[in-house]
């Protein structure tokens, strides 16, 4: 999908949900929901690309550990952030910011086999 493709179909789905929020609200969150994920399909031919080009990158350089933890952290990223926007369009907050915080506390704990990979470079070097 194109840019122009997501904002058109994002904005014929707020119309849709903004109609439905008047009229029926208990189906508004189901159809702001369903729409968001149509976006997210719409958009996982370019994920794949950047998946391609990743692994094409790692295999070259020999950086596969590095780029898998960059890929496992944009997929929590993204999930995460997807997830705690549909809580906050239902009216619970308090369980978006849990799961936004969650996800930086994952992604943290990916990245400590790097950071100690770091330090042992630095060692290596003081030496």
């Amino acid at each position: 999908m194109t840019v122009f493709q997501i904002c058109g179909f994002a904005l014929l789905g707020v119309t849709v949900v903004l109609i439905l929020r008047s009229f029926r609200p208990e189906y508004a969150t189901v159809a702001g929901i369903a729409v968001g994920m149509l976006l997210l399909l719409g958009t996982l031919p370019g994920l794949q690309t950047v998946m391609e080009s990743m692994i094409f990158i790692s295999e070259r350089t020999g950086f596969s550990v590095y780029s898998s933890v960059i890929l496992k952290s944009m997929g929590i990223g993204i999930l995460a952030q997807t997830t705690a926007d549909v809580c906050r369009d239902s009216g619970v907050s308090m369980i978006a910011s849990k799961v936004e915080f969650a996800a930086k506390i994952i992604i943290l704990l990916l990245c400590v086999p790097i950071l100690q990979t770091l330090i042992s470079l630095i060692e290596g070097f003081l030496k």
